[in-house]
């Protein structure tokens, strides 16, 4: 799943662009299903044997996500915005090639290291701030790690155009699509 970060950057650029009336409901929302057993609340598909596009693809499954829930609240549009984020992430941010190649403990390995590396550039580029109800675990994740040093796959302009596409989305127009 995208990182924290990436979530929350996306949350304020959207609560920039979008009526949100209860902002910290929104952030707390958008945070959420990471809190949970990630299975049930991205709505998978688990696949045995499955490639790696293949797990990416089922990772968040939009139409389990509608079978079971309305979109009404600011919390709900922030978990329905999660899952967006994480549904495009896996399926439209990486190039094909490179997931078509690259083993499954390397991706995930890479993805890591790239997210402890793109932490401190969020941070100050979307004045991030954590949601209140989940602050203090979100900021255990993100200290300071002796990670190995991996290879690097999300480029900063790369990431600053995807959470705008994201951010740009209308909820109920994507609720009304889905």
């Amino acid at each position: 799943m995208p990182s924290f970060n990436i979530h929350l950057a996306v949350a304020n650029r959207y609560m920039e662009k979008h009526n949100i009336q209860n902002k910290e409901d929104f952030l707390t929302g958008n945070v959420a299903p990471d809190f949970m057993e990630k299975s049930k609340s991205h709505y998978s598909i688990i696949l045995e044997n499955a490639t790696l596009i293949e797990d990416l693809k089922n990772k968040v499954v939009i139409e389990k996500f509608f079978k079971e829930n309305k979109v009404e609240t600011d919390y709900e549009k922030g978990v329905f915005l999660h899952l967006i984020t994480d549904k495009l992430f896996f399926t439209n941010f990486f190039e094909k090639e490179y997931l078509n190649k690259v083993e499954k403990e390397a991706f995930r390995k890479n993805l890591y290291y790239s997210y402890h590396k793109t932490n401190d550039y969020l941070m100050e580029k979307y004045h991030i701030q954590f949601p209140k109800k989940y602050e203090e675990e979100i900021k255990e994740v993100l200290k300071e790690k002796n990670m190995q040093k991996e290879t690097l796959v999300i480029d900063n302009n790369k990431l600053d155009n995807f959470i705008e596409e994201v951010s740009n989305i209308d909820l109920e127009e994507y609720i009304k699509t889905a």
